[in-house]
């Protein structure tokens, strides 16, 4: 599978240095709903003003795309929110370029 990876970065909260990073390549078809219903929750809201349920939905969608050893527990205390929410902003920008009917169609596999 080709692409370009999704990273997310895991830090040191003492020296801010990176402690783990995750990639994932392959996203799930299911995250496709989840993301567009995280969009419609968390719209054009301000970091700032984001809700401990919306910190929580977007928890719950970022262990959807990454592998199983990442836990709520470590993006609690490592993980930055600005690169959560890229994460998020990366499964829909791939989901409007899929579906995009003014794209091009893609050829055909023999």
């Amino acid at each position: 599978m080709t692409g370009t990876p999704i990273v997310l970065n895991l830090y040191d909260r003492e020296s801010n240095e990176i402690i783990k990073t995750y990639t994932q390549v392959f996203v799930p078809w299911k995250q496709l709903k989840a993301s567009i219903r995280l969009n419609k929750r968390l719209g054009d809201k301000p970091l700032d003003q984001l809700e401990e349920d919306d910190i929580d939905a977007l928890t719950t969608f970022v262990l959807g795309i990454f592998p199983s050893d990442l836990s709520v527990e470590m993006l609690d205390e490592h993980a930055d929110l600005s690169e959560m929410m890229a994460v998020m902003q990366n499964i829909s920008s791939r989901a409007r370029g899929v579906m995009d009917p003014t794209l091009p169609p893609k050829a055909k596999a023999k």
